[in-house]
């Protein structure tokens, strides 16, 4: 029983796979200098952010997600935007924002 509620496998790669979802569709480096440009950058994000959450819906549909599956969710996903070159305040605003969806 408690061996099934410690098993955050699947939590943990989509966690992964939204961070580099996010990463595809809204590049660290997608903002310039112009108006235009910061516009665009923000519309992407915005895009990102609605898929994930479109995604996360369907995901909590199939898996049941606990208190252990959604820490483990949220490290997999904070840690890979890390590692994709976004800064710690984006990664923890964000990771906190999909923690949020997750109830």
């Amino acid at each position: 029983m408690f061996s099934k509620w410690f098993d955050a496998t699947e939590a943990k790669k989509f966690g992964t796979d939204m961070a580099l979802l996010l990463r595809e569709r809204a590049p660290v480096d997608g903002s310039s200098s112009g108006g235009k440009s910061i516009k665009k950058a923000e519309k992407k994000h915005e895009a990102a952010f609605n898929l994930i959450e479109k995604k996360l819906e369907e995901f909590k549909k199939t898996h049941r997600l606990n208190m252990y599956t959604k820490a483990q969710l949220g490290s997999a996903f904070k840690f890979t935007l890390l590692d994709n070159g976004y800064d710690e305040e984006f990664s923890e605003r964000t990771t906190t924002w999909l923690l949020l969806k997750c109830k």
